[in-house]
């Protein structure tokens, strides 16, 4: 071996000395203490013996006391809606403390953070008990605790965690509702009112499968389902951020935009209970009745704050934040943008037959339902289209239609040359047919007219294939 890699293979060893020294000096600063090798538990607390919490974090102090009847409260204000649920699983954290490591008989608490600890803690329980979270270790998941008794020891990181709150952290948030049995959203903002209803064959489309609508003084408009429920769910599956008042006074609901909210967000839902009926049955349980009530759900919007928003439930004093885009698609919601991107929905079981206009000409299709079983016994339906008696094979062509996505749209356009014009008829007493036409709108893209209204385009090369394959399929 050279001098030089003797050398290189010396400095390198050297390096892993060094690391491991510094290693052992953070486990053991000046070379005190012992290391057991496992756990053991040097703190133990009953829970139920606990009637007082005060911790200390990043310049805040809180302070709880448990009540005559065993409920946490909040002595600097009565009116504090605190969530037990936090001190109790403080308490709980405090239950048994196990240390990996004991340093023993520590003259100098600052060389672990616990001079001026990260978190004071001081618990009333058959007795007083201090302790102090220091710095976490270098290894990491570790941080150094004092109870005391003059030792330092290396506890789980997570102790930390735990306390690691503010008093607006332990804030008990007011339930938001859940929200399955929609009736209406309306959405009133500077721009405006949108004003959506939910009904279920309501009639109110030429397709039952639209049940969302545009509630205006002209009456009802379909909605784009996908889209409308997006928006929905946006709103039903809130979540609150962050508590920020608890008892916001008008002055403070200015500040934070509420005073005159950007949105007001009102659902219309029905809730659906199980109530007590004052009877029993054979068995001697008590018997219930599924009752429905008629409920509102009302969300208030104000100002930004960073990627945030500030919000409160209607006429409530207390503001939080939620997510920005909740605000975003809320703010920006409009009817327009919600309309239907089906170029044509129908549900084929109802359509009875089909007109067909193509180059000059008119071709009326009747469908029929054939009924095939196999060996099995199993039944299946296939419809059928037929022209004067004569089947003509276009259900691929039709199913085609509902496969077209929009490339587009302009709501102003009228149509030019006609490709194409699909009447059908249905088994509808509000739509008993339903018109679809396709227009050159330009080299690449066709306008769709459905019942008359213009708004969608799509790809010109995908209608001309689907009137290619008709204009055979008729002209056979």
């Amino acid at each position: 071996m050279t001098r030089g890699r003797k050398l290189g293979v010396l400095l390198l060893a050297l390096a892993a000395l060094l690391v491991l020294t510094i290693v052992v000096m953070e486990l053991a600063p000046d070379g005190e203490g012992t290391e057991g090798a496992t756990a053991v538990t040097i703190f133990t607390l009953d829970p139920d013996q606990v009637t007082s919490l005060t911790w200390q974090y990043e310049e805040e102090t809180i302070s709880l006391e448990k009540d005559q009847e065993n409920n946490w409260t909040y002595p600097a204000d009565a009116a504090f809606p605190l969530d037990p649920s936090y001190p109790d699983a403080m308490v709980q954290a405090l239950k048994e403390i196990q240390a990996a490591k004991t340093i023993e008989n520590v003259e100098d608490l600052s060389e672990y953070g616990l001079e001026d600890a990260v978190c004071s803690i001081t618990v009333q329980g058959e007795k007083e008990y201090q302790l102090a979270i220091g710095e976490e270790t270098g290894l990491g998941g570790q941080r150094y605790l004092s109870i005391g008794d003059g030792n330092v020891y290396l506890v789980d990181a997570s102790l930390l965690d735990t306390f690691a709150l503010g008093l607006y952290d332990i804030v008990e948030k007011e339930t938001i509702p859940s929200m399955t049995d929609l009736r209406g959203v309306q959405i009133a903002t500077n721009a405006g009112t949108l004003e959506m209803e939910y009904q279920e064959d309501s009639g109110l489309a030429y397709s039952d499968q639209y049940t969302w609508f545009w509630k205006t003084d002209g009456g009802y408009t379909a909605l784009d389902t996908d889209l409308t429920e997006s928006l929905v769910q946006n709103i039903t599956g809130l979540t609150w951020n962050s508590c920020v008042e608890y008892q916001a006074s008008a002055d403070d609901l200015g500040r934070y935009g509420l005073d005159k909210p950007a949105a007001t967000v009102t659902v219309r839902y029905t809730e659906t209970s199980q109530v007590e009926t004052n009877e029993t049955d054979e068995n001697g349980e008590p018997v219930y009745e599924t009752q429905q009530t008629d409920k509102t759900f009302v969300l208030e919007l104000g100002d930004y704050d960073g990627d945030t928003c500030y919000a409160r439930l209607g006429g409530s004093s207390m503001v939080y934040q939620v997510d920005g885009t909740l605000c975003d698609a809320i703010l920006a919601a409009n009817g327009t943008d919600l309309l239907p991107q089906d170029v044509i929905l129908l549900d084929w079981s109802q359509v009875t037959g089909v007109e067909i206009q193509l180059d000059g000409e008119a071709y009326a299709l009747e469908k029929t339902v054939q009924e095939t079983t196999d060996e099995d016994g199993a039944t299946t339906e296939t419809y059928v289209y037929q022209r004067d008696g004569k089947t003509v094979e276009i259900t691929d062509a039709l199913d085609r239609l509902q496969e077209l996505e929009p490339t587009g749209s302009d709501a102003n356009a009228a149509g030019n040359k006609t490709e194409i014009v699909f009447t059908f008829q249905q088994d509808n007493a509000s739509y008993p047919a339903v018109e679809l036409a396709f227009y050159q709108y330009d080299s690449s893209s066709c306008l769709v007219g459905l019942n008359g209204e213009t708004r969608l385009l799509v790809d010109r090369d995908s209608v001309l294939e689907i009137v290619d394959t008709v204009r055979e399929l008729l002209t056979e």
